[in-house]
């Protein structure tokens, strides 16, 4: 950790194979960031809550504890609101490229559909990954899920083998099943009142 106004250029290495990483973060930013929730939470929560320290100054930790347990307490309902939102312009973005009769992007879409979607189910849930290799694990056991997920989300993701119309189909019905779980939350999507 950087101490505020020292910066320090992160580093990057390749050693034996493996790319090391060193960050320099800056302690108010990091612990800003720590107290965030954001539409990518489920992603980057775990940076801040698993560790091994090697090294601590001053019982820093304890302020990176204070504003983890902030972060638990947050409503994450704006955050799910703009997930769902991002869900409806990526199904959006299959129905132009089913429309456009172009495969590689229709499935390319349909993949990143399918990963927004699981973005929706984690923030509803209130998990974050573990680690990237889990992320499709973790996603299967969250208890709340929108029905037929698994399924369509194989279909969708493209790891079960589909015509473009089936692809198409299952995606329409998935992001009518997320939405439907989203609005038993009570977040409404929709505004009659909109002021630009």
């Amino acid at each position: 950790m950087a101490t505020d106004g020292l910066e320090v250029k992160n580093k990057r290495y390749v050693y034996d194979g493996l790319l090391v990483e060193i960050d320099y973060f800056q302690e108010s930013n990091f612990l800003k960031e720590a107290k965030r929730v954001g539409w990518d939470w489920p992603l980057g929560a775990d940076q801040y809550r698993n560790r091994i320290v090697l090294f601590e100054r001053d019982k820093w930790l304890k302020k990176l504890e204070k504003a983890v347990a902030e972060n638990d307490r947050a409503d994450f309902t704006e955050e799910l609101r703009w997930a769902a939102e991002t869900v409806t312009e990526s199904l959006a973005a299959v129905r132009n490229a089913h429309l456009k009769r172009d495969q590689r992007d229709l499935r390319t879409r349909a993949f990143y559909m399918a990963w927004d979607t699981a973005r929706v189910v984690f923030l509803y849930n209130r998990r974050y990954v573990l680690t990237t290799s889990w992320f499709w694990k973790q996603l299967f056991e969250c208890r709340d899920q929108p029905r037929g997920f698994r399924k369509l989300v194989d279909v969708v993701a493209g790891f079960e083998k589909s015509t473009d119309s089936e692809l198409l189909d299952a995606a329409e019905e998935l992001w009518r099943e997320t939405i439907l779980m989203v609005e038993r939350r009570g977040i409404s999507l929709e505004s009659k009142d909109i002021s630009v």
